[in-house]
C-alpha cells in the first residue's frame, strides 16, 4: 500500500460508484476529494442535513448532494458509502448502506461498542457486502519506521512506548460532548491505541489502567486521557493524550535493555542510543553491603548514536489500497478483526477509567 503516480490511474472498465456521508472536517477535507481524486472511483453523491454545506460540495465536484443518507441512496444507487458522520451514526448508517447492497468505508472510531460494531458486521456478511475501517495512524511514516527500527533489534528487548499527543485547545465543539461520542479517548484515543496494536502485531494486552479528566474542555466529554497498558510479554505502553497541556513533550519515546530511540518531529527521523551488548559485558554483582569507595555506581559504556528517517517509508494512499480491497478482492489495510481489536481496547480502558481499577 504505498503512494505512486500511477496509483490514481487503475486499469478498470468501469469505477466504484461511491457516496459520502457527512461533510465536515474529514469528510470534505479528504474522504470527498480522495474519492473525486481516484480514477478508480465515481464520486455519484453526498449527504448533509446542512443546506450550505451541500451546497459548497454539489459546487465543488459536481455531484448532487442530500439531505439524508435514505434520499441519496435511493436516487445515487452507490456501491460504496463512506461514512464519515459524527461517531454516534456510523451504525446507523452503515445498517442503511448494506440493506441497499452497498460497500462501506467507515472513519474510526467505527462503532461506540464492539456490540454495535458486531451488528454492523453482521449487516455486512448478511448482505455479501464488505466492511473496511479508514485507521490511518498504523500506517504513519515514523510508525512505520520505528516498526521496522525495532525489528533489527538494535534496542534489545523493548520494555517501554512512551506516546503522546498533547496540546491546549479549549474544546468546544461536538467532540467534547459524550452524547456524541466525543472525548479525547475516541477522537486520539483511537489512533494512538491502533499504532500500540500495529507495533506489536496485535500481542493480546494483558492489563489496562486509564484515568481521564476534564480540564479545558467546555464540554462533559473527557479533553486528558492517562492510560497504561501492559503487553502479554511484558511492554508497558504508556499513553498520554491531552487538550489542556501547553508546553507538550516529545510524541514518542522507546526504551528498550541496550538503548533507546527518540521520536524528532522537525528532523522526521528516530534518533537513536544503544550498545552492542557483547562489547559491554555485565559488570560483576557486588553482593556486600558496603559500596567500593562509597561511590555511586558509574561505568562508561560504548553507547552508539545513529540517525532512523522516516523518508523511506511514505504515507501510503488509503484509497488506493480501499479500491483494491473493495474492486479487486485484495487483502484490506486493516481487517475488520483489528478494528474489532480496537474498540475492545477502548472499552477497556473506558471501563477502567469509570472504575478506577486495571481492567
Amino acid at each position: 500500500m504505498t503512494r505512486s503516480a500511477s496509483a490514481s490511474k487503475p486499469s478498470s472498465p468501469k469505477p466504484l460508484r461511491a457516496a459520502v456521508v457527512g461533510l465536515g472536517r474529514i469528510g470534505f477535507g479528504f474522504h470527498a476529494p480522495s474519492i473525486a481524486q481516484h480514477a478508480g472511483f465515481q464520486l455519484v453523491g453526498v449527504a448533509d442535513p446542512l443546506a450550505g454545506r451541500r451546497a459548497e460540495a454539489s459546487a465543488k465536484w459536481r455531484v448532487p448532494s442530500f439531505e439524508s443518507l435514505e434520499r441519496l441512496l435511493d436516487a445515487a444507487r452507490p456501491e460504496l458509502v463512506v461514512v464519515a458522520s459524527p461517531s454516534e451514526f456510523h451504525a446507523e448508517h452503515a445498517l442503511a448502506a448494506y440493506a441497499r447492497g452497498a460497500h462501506v468505508l467507515c472513519d474510526k472510531p467505527v462503532a461506540r461498542t464492539v456490540a454495535e460494531f458486531d451488528r454492523m458486521l453482521g449487516a455486512a456478511q448478511a448482505a455479501g457486502r464488505r466492511f473496511l475501517a479508514y485507521q490511518p495512524a498504523r500506517f504513519a511514516p515514523e510508525v512505520r519506521a520505528l516498526k521496522a527500527l525495532l525489528g533489527r533489534g538494535l534496542l534489545g528487548p523493548v520494555h517501554l512506548i512512551k506516546r503522546a499527543r498533547c496540546n491546549y485547545v479549549r474544546r468546544h465543539d461536538w467532540q467534547a460532548l459524550q452524547a456524541h461520542g466525543g472525548g479525547m479517548l475516541n477522537n486520539y484515543g483511537a489512533h494512538c491505541l491502533d499504532e500500540l496494536l500495529a507495533l506489536t502485531d496485535a500481542e493480546p494486552i494483558r492489563t489496562v489502567y486509564c484515568e481521564m479528566r476534564r480540564v479545558a474542555t467546555a464540554g462533559d466529554a473527557e479533553d486528558v486521557v492517562k492510560a497504561v497498558l501492559v503487553t502479554e510479554r511484558g511492554c508497558l505502553f504508556d499513553l498520554d493524550i491531552s487538550q489542556a497541556s501547553a508546553l507538550p513533550g516529545p510524541a514518542w519515546q522507546i526504551s528498550g535493555a541496550h538503548g533507546g530511540a527518540l521520536w524528532d518531529e522537525a528532523a522526521r527521523c528516530w534518533r537513536l542510543r544503544y550498545f552492542h551488548p557483547e562489547e559491554a559485558p555485565p559488570p560483576a554483582m557486588e553482593s556486600g553491603l558496603a559500596a567500593a569507595g562509597r561511590l555511586y555506581q558509574s561505568e562508561e559504556l560504548p553507547w552508539r548514536e545513529e540517525t532512523f528517517p522516516a523518508a523511506p517509508y511514505p504515507e501510503p494512499d488509503y484509497y488506493e489500497a480501499a479500491w483494491r480491497h473493495f474492486v479487486r478482492g485484495e487483502a484490506p489495510p486493516v481487517t475488520p478483526a483489528e478494528s474489532r481489536l480496537l474498540l475492545a481496547l477502548i472499552e477497556r480502558c473506558r471501563a477502567s477509567a469509570a472504575s478506577g481499577r486495571v481492567a
